[in-house]
């Protein structure tokens, strides 16, 4: 197993979870899922195991971090289902005079801007309506059990607002929607993707119920066990020496079982290169000086600098002082706090009635993307989700 720092980890590199992969293939077979989660927790990896092991469905992985117009995201979506409609893995499992008749169909659509002949639509619709309404309609005839696997839908849709307009995205939701709707008997199943909070998103755009029906998986930290034989595993492979205490270890510094800051722990210790397995205080200062204040943990520095793109400049200033409390506060802060924080911020009460919703949001998103985690029992105290990021976080705004 080699170390994946930067791109996904994938096949013999992906560390498996049955458990989560079988989670969402049951969940795909009753209907859509919106697979959310923060940005490098493993999303991706699980969408190419899906991919790889798709059980009975056709799978075609999109990512959508890299289109800013509707008619891009159709062009893929069709594209790779001709690719994948002629593989012979494909002709051989499903029935062969559905498969052509799908392949044949698709490769007579005609996408504006992409190629073939430009299609007129009334002023009403988008010149993408026609060939997308036609896509669907194929998709329903045919009947196939086609997965499409979307990734990082939500930024999708902020490209194409920002690009375009919030009317498009508006357009193409109500599509993606009734498409949804059209295909609810059929064996067609979509799985969406977000490093940023969908619902956040949408509720920006005022457009929230355009995504309500989804059901939503969050993508959990690994268990106990499965950090243990991940540590374990890349440790072996890479030449690393760590004992059972030892891994213990650096799963309590880090607070939080996320696969990529195992592979972070385990880089810094391929680099120093201990003859013999480090001992705690050891492991404590590698976390210290080449964890919080090195240079090579993304992921914190990740989520440092996202706060300004899922909040306004309000919202962003609010999140960054709550931030700042609960990293001085290990054991959590209570409701109250965060009120006299938003009232510090916004010491004009009727300013402050403008904005009733501004606190929830901003806690409920920390919430979601992997910030804040908030306690089930006593006072239910927030503090932050894992003990790298608090760390980090105070040597930040320290």
């Amino acid at each position: 197993m080699e170390l994946r720092i930067g791109p996904p980890a994938t096949g013999s590199n992906f560390y498996k979870r049955p458990a989560l992969i079988a989670t969402l293939l049951r969940a795909l077979r009753r209907g859509n899922v919106a697979f959310l989660g923060p940005r490098r927790t493993g999303k991706t990896s699980c969408l190419e195991e899906i991919k790889a092991n798709p059980g009975e469905f056709l799978p075609v992985l999109l990512n959508l971090e890299k289109h800013d117009t509707v008619e891009a995201w159709l062009r893929e979506m069709v594209d790779e289902l001709r690719k994948i409609a002629d593989l012979p893995a494909a002709k051989s499992q499903w029935a062969g005079e559905k498969l052509a008749g799908l392949l044949g169909r698709i490769r007579k659509i005609n996408l504006p801007s992409i190629g073939g002949i430009e299609i007129e639509a009334p002023k009403t619709q988008p010149v993408w309506r026609k060939p997308a309404d036609e896509f669907l309609r194929i998709l329903a005839d045919c009947d196939l059990p086609v997965l499409f696997l979307v990734d990082e839908f939500p930024t999708f849709l902020k490209l194409v607002a920002k690009k375009k307009s919030r009317d498009e995205v508006e357009a193409v939701l109500n599509w993606f929607r009734a498409a949804r709707h059209d295909l609810k008997d059929r064996q067609v199943r979509f799985l969406v993707t977000g490093s940023i909070g969908l619902k956040n998103v949408v509720r920006g755009l005022g457009l929230a119920p355009a995504v309500n029906e989804f059901d939503t998986c969050e993508i959990p930290p690994l268990t106990e066990a499965e950090a243990l034989g991940l540590l374990q595993s890349l440790a072996k492979d890479n030449g690393v020496s760590v004992n059972v205490a030892g891994a213990k270890h650096i799963l309590k510094l880090l607070g939080a079982n996320w696969p990529i800051l195992l592979q972070i722990f385990v880089a810094e210790l391929e680099d120093v290169r201990f003859a013999k397995p480090p001992t705690k205080k050891q492991l404590e200062k590698i976390y210290r000086e080449r964890l919080v204040h090195g240079s090579r943990n993304k992921y914190c520095d990740g989520m440092y600098d996202r706060l300004k793109e899922a909040f306004t400049e309000s919202e962003c200033r609010l999140a960054r002082e709550v931030l700042k409390a609960c990293a001085k506060a290990p054991d959590g802060i209570v409701r109250e706090d965060f009120e006299k924080i938003h009232e510090r911020l916004v010491p004009e009460a009727n300013h402050r009635s403008l904005l009733t919703d501004e606190l929830d949001h901003v806690l409920d998103t920390l919430k979601h993307d992997g910030y804040l985690m908030q306690q089930t029992t006593g006072k239910q105290r927030t503090q932050f989700a894992s003990n790298i990021l608090r760390d980090f976080w105070l040597r930040k705004t320290t």
